[in-house]
């Protein structure tokens, strides 16, 4: 898909802004429309707007005028103080870095999706998110189909109405010498790491143009800088989604963000698949110390809870061990 022709939205503030209590909700579309739902009135106010620097002016489509400043990507109007709220795609969201992610995500304000295979863990974490009082809903999902990733998308666009963040975070690691000939686990990571970043990307790009703003983030790994011993298709899978997700950021307009965060050695259930007994004794000496999921998530926290401007593009985490 060719980006580089879409327009460029004309101001960073389009999307939604939310008071503390969650009962103002402020709009700014990229058509130059605003939608302000109150409480249970989804359109209470609808109008026009317009952006010069940090400041905004609206006059609604009855003809009341208003306005109100950004600081410190925080919209102060009409004596509110709203600040951007975002809603989180996150695909293997079921445990580790994905679940940790979710629920680091949901905790900062933000509406996570989460998508995954193992949909009796989807829901507990839905209900954990729900009863610290966040706001998430759980999607079947598959990355290797990609029907099931459109459907993933649109079923986050029918409840939100937007896509503003994907964390592609669905990855596999069953390890083995090249020599052991393991080519149905090989597939298999081709097709969970490579392909599936490839149709979470196709999903939800389209909507982050047509709104002007968005933001991938894809959790690729250590292993995508540097090739180890019985981690030769997992680490060149690894390289082609950081190629993948740097040609990305090449080909997008401005309005569309992109992070690569990379993972040392953390807590996770990626060591369960490797089935070669020479890997499995392998990854038990590597991950003797580890660092939590938790860590990974603070760092997408980050990247996506910057300023709009401010586009952090790839970040490598590991603990203090690991050389």
């Amino acid at each position: 898909m060719d980006t580089t022709s879409t327009a460029l939205p004309a101001h960073p503030y389009l999307g939604l802004w939310v008071t503390a209590d969650g009962r103002i909700r402020h709009e700014l579309r990229a058509d130059g429309r605003y939608v302000e739902a109150r409480g249970d009135r989804e359109a209470a106010y609808v109008g026009r707007y317009e952006v010069d620097g940090d400041h905004i002016d609206y006059r609604d489509d009855t003809g009341f005028t208003a306005d109100g400043d950004f600081r410190d990507d925080v919209l102060h109007h009409a004596g509110m103080v709203l600040h951007r709220r975002k809603v989180v795609l996150v695909t293997g969201a079921s445990s580790g870095i994905g679940r940790a992610t979710a629920v680091r995500l949901a905790a900062a304000g933000h509406s996570v999706v989460l998508g995954a295979r193992r949909t009796d863990r989807l829901d507990a974490v839905v209900t954990e998110i729900e009863e610290a009082g966040g706001t998430a809903m759980a999607v079947p999902l598959d990355v290797t189909e990609i029907a099931s990733v459109q459907g993933f998308a649109t079923a986050a666009l029918r409840r939100f109405g937007r896509i503003d963040v994907l964390v592609a975070n669905a990855g596999v690691m069953p390890l083995s010498p090249l020599a052991s000939g393991l080519v149905d686990e090989w597939d298999r990571m081709i097709d969970v790491n490579v392909r599936g970043l490839l149709h979470s990307i196709t999903a939800t790009l389209p909507a982050m143009l047509a709104q002007g703003t968005g933001h991938v983030v894809t959790i690729a790994s250590v292993g995508a800088y540097d090739v180890s011993p019985t981690a030769a298709v997992y680490c060149g899978t690894k390289f082609a989604a950081r190629a993948i997700t740097e040609g990305l950021r090449l080909e997008s307009p401005r309005g569309i963000r992109v992070t690569t965060v990379s993972p040392g050695v953390t807590e996770s259930e990626l060591a369960s698949t490797i089935t070669d007994a020479s890997a499995a004794a392998a990854m038990d000496v590597y991950r003797a110390e580890s660092i939590s999921a938790d860590a990974i998530a603070r760092a997408v926290l980050y990247a996506v809870a910057e300023r709009p401007d401010v586009d952090v593009n790839e970040i490598v985490v590991r603990p203090t061990a690991q050389r």
